[in-house]
């Protein structure tokens, strides 16, 4: 029976999948309220964190942090510096001032807004505000002063901010009061991608940042998912690199196309396949039945299903399966079903890119933003398990494969700092790639040559920005002359998104390390497009980007082509 229903739900599919959509922006009605910050966002002043509802933050740290809220983020999170002045959204009265029975120490602001029936919280404050219950407040009036809820400003600085129904008792999503770009903000999410935690009993549910439920408080967990991707953090792999693409740079005359794939909000997980850059698979179900993962042509739509969901978790070059029960891994070659048992003790470890080597952490605990870092052992090891041995062993220490022998190694210290570090495994030696203070977004280039990441809050302004270094010994950071989200083209470009929270639109751009080549290939007047959730994919020819459109909630793939 299940067979039956996923053969018809594959019809469906592809009898769907030939339609082309032409873009619209959808309308909503005007939201209240303004952000609660003054300014643009960028690295010297506040980014999109954490969003609201099912988060994978959430999903993770449900039962720890957010018990009290159905196990989901109930707020938004904007990390920004202590002692950002906060401003009111709308104007108010305040309803309660520093009572942490509401949480969000160590300190909160309750504001009630009596035009939309609703309270605002402003919480992690800095300080206790000096406004009083029943007094008036003006949007965009200074009301408080961000804080760490940590009260160290070194650990996590950020505004949590909720909106409540007038009963207390229930938060609802503040994408449906608060006026901004929110995929915009979202394409550069300082927390990391993706944003939200797929229920594999249900696809399609709680998965962007407009269709997520209301909270109520000291109601039953909604996300504690039997089968769920991405994997729980303990059992999740190291980053996976991306197989070396030393493609060309592109050409002058290259143009921007935009085509819809999917249909009927299909598909919000996907990923290309790592070496053919006409396939890539999606994860898609109906409700309440147990998803599938399909396998797509770019060229032709849906090619079939491929297997039930989760998928399974794979080496770079898509060969190597790896399963772990939390006590063993297994590591079954696909074209002929052998497998090896290898004792990670209950890590999940990472193929070399020449399926050569593992790669896995043991921690001594939870590895929990705003504690102590965990004692943690790198081990590197044959595919068979053979030569075990630990590489790195420091608290908090994380690595994954530059190459086919080569890891970066990360080390993070109080302060958020954290210090990186090229590791030879066939010398077993290590050379320092730099510290750094408050580094986000890091990206390996395919082939491991380059590192990309994002500098926020530094000491000397004008260090703030978008960077990228070489993973050579005494390579020299260069500093970019763009700031946006970005995806690794090949192994010395990058397709980007600039940050601009005047447009709900994206602008598609490129960036060439060796040359310095900095070229817009589409504008939003050209087309018009926007990525939803700041989650997108590039081929493994450099030449698609894959993503679901805001335009028309539907799965769209943006090719770049050249008459040369």
């Amino acid at each position: 029976m299940q067979l039956v229903r996923f053969t018809l739900f594959l019809v469906i599919l592809v009898l769907s999948s030939t339609r082309i959509t032409a873009p619209t922006t959808a309308q909503s009605p005007e939201r209240p309220f303004i952000l609660p910050v003054q300014g643009d966002p960028g690295p010297a002043t506040w980014l999109f964190g954490q969003a609201y509802g099912n988060t994978t933050g959430a999903f993770n740290f449900g039962t720890e942090w957010y018990s009290a809220g159905q196990g989901l983020h109930f707020g938004i999170d904007l990390p920004m510096p202590c002692g950002t002045p906060l401003v009111a959204m709308a104007d108010g009265e305040v309803a309660f001032s520093d009572n942490l029975s509401f949480g969000s120490g160590p300190h909160n602001l309750l504001i009630l807004h009596p035009e939309q029936q609703v309270i605002a919280l402003y919480g992690h404050l800095l300080q206790p505000p000096s406004l009083m219950p029943g007094d008036p407040v003006r949007q965009g009036e200074v009301i408080a002063l961000s804080g760490d809820p940590d009260e160290t400003c070194d650990s996590r600085p950020h505004l949590h901010l909720e909106i409540r129904g007038l009963n207390y008792r229930t938060a609802l999503n503040p994408f449906d009061y608060i006026q901004a770009n929110w995929h915009m903000l979202a394409s550069l999410p300082a927390f990391g991608t993706p944003l939200f935690q797929g229920d594999m009993m249900n696809a399609r549910r709680w998965m962007s940042l407009e269709d997520q439920p209301d909270t109520a408080f000291g109601g039953a967990r909604l996300n504690a998912y039997g089968l769920a991707w991405p994997l729980p953090n303990q059992l999740r792999l190291p980053s996976n690199p991306v197989l070396n693409r030393p493609f060309s740079p592109i050409e002058p005359d290259a143009s921007v196309t935009l085509r819809t794939l999917g249909y009927d909000q299909c598909c919000w997980q996907r990923w290309w396949h790592p070496s053919n850059p006409d396939l890539f698979y999606v994860i898609d179900g109906q409700e309440n039945q147990r998803a599938g993962v399909f396998e797509w042509s770019a060229t032709t739509g849906v090619n079939g299903l491929i297997g039930e969901a989760p998928p399974a978790v794979t080496s770079p070059d898509g060969t190597y399966q790896i399963f772990n029960n939390g006590t063993q891994t297994v590591i079954r070659r696909i074209s002929d079903g052998s497998e090896v048992a290898v004792n990670t003790n209950g890590a999940t470890p990472a193929l070399s890119t020449d399926n050569s080597k593992l790669v896995w952490t043991v921690r001594g605990g939870a590895s929990v933003p705003g504690q102590a870092a965990p004692a943690s052992t790198v081990y590197v090891s044959n595919l068979e398990g053979t030569n075990t041995r630990a590489v790195v062993a420091e608290p908090g220490a994380s690595a994954s494969w530059l190459d086919a022998d080569r890891l970066l190694v990360s080390i993070p210290q109080p302060g958020r700092i954290t210090t990186l570090a090229a590791f030879d495994t066939r010398s077993d030696t290590r050379f320092d790639l730099g510290t750094w203070r408050n580094i986000r977004a890091l990206s390996i280039a395919p082939g491991g040559g380059h590192l990309m990441y994002m500098l926020q809050w530094q000491e000397d302004p004008a260090q703030n920005g978008i960077w990228t270094l070489e993973t050579t010994e005494a390579a020299v950071p260069q500093q970019l002359p763009w700031f946006g989200g970005w995806r690794w083209r090949d192994a010395e470009s990058v397709f980007y998104l600039p940050l601009d929270v005047t447009s709900p639109y994206h602008t598609l751009a490129y960036y060439h390390i060796p040359t310095g080549e900095n070229r817009v290939l589409v504008t939003p007047d050209e087309l018009a497009f926007t990525i939803m959730n700041g989650d997108w994919d590039v081929s493994a020819d450099g030449r698609r980007i894959l993503f679901m459109n805001a335009t028309d909630r539907n799965m769209a793939v943006l090719e770049i082509t050249s008459d040369q």
